[in-house]
């Protein structure tokens, strides 16, 4: 037993290789379950795409609001995707499939609040929130996106970043956002345009 101490070494070795061996699976799990879930996004959006591209004036008025916005946003978000370029490919479409992209990640966003929205895009987007919600009657939350998008819009100025007015209007629009009456707003919309959106 005059080495007993390369036995503990062993032994505690092993200890940590079964550790490491136990983490890299887990992370290597993880990462599968990631890929799984974008896999099944992808399959989503085509099925989306193929269920909307065609839709007419009496299925878009048998389906749900929710799940109109999704398929007409699969449709154009595939339109976008194709095009060598997308910025270019957006601003080429007409006025009401912007509206209808916008909305669709606005309301996506502003789950996690308003500010949400407005930090993690980009232009056109900003600027063309509240001209869409206009557009399809909500404009009981224009005047809060308004000045929301003031802090956020390079070109002005006037107004600077509030981090106190931003937390306020984001408490504002939460409370004044009505996600169903909205969707049921948008809904409307895309009946009166269905032609153009589907353009």
């Amino acid at each position: 037993m005059d080495y007993w101490y390369l036995w503990a070494i062993f032994a505690a070795l092993c200890i940590v290789t079964v550790l490491v061996l136990h983490k890299a699976s887990r992370a290597l799990q993880s990462h599968n379950a990631e890929k799984e879930r974008f896999f099944k996004e992808i399959e989503r959006m085509k099925a989306l795409k193929e269920e909307f591209q065609h839709a007419d004036s009496e299925q878009v008025k048998n389906t749900e609001p929710e799940h109109l916005l999704e398929g007409l946003n699969a449709v154009l978000q595939h339109k976008i995707e194709r095009a060598e370029n997308p910025d270019a490919c957006f601003a080429a479409m007409n006025t009401a499939q912007q509206y209808v992209y916008t909305l669709y990640y606005f309301l996506e966003d502003t789950e996690q609040g308003l500010s949400f929205f407005f930090k993690n895009n980009g232009e056109p987007l900003l600027h063309l929130a509240g001209e869409a919600l206009s557009a399809v009657g909500a404009e009981n939350l224009v005047p809060i996106v308004t000045a929301v998008y003031a802090m956020f819009d390079e070109n002005n100025e006037a107004v600077s970043l509030d981090t106190a007015k931003l937390e306020t209007y984001d408490a504002q629009f939460a409370e004044c956002c009505e996600k169903t009456e909205v969707l049921a707003q948008i809904k409307a919309y895309i009946q009166a345009n269905l032609q153009d959106l589907l353009a």
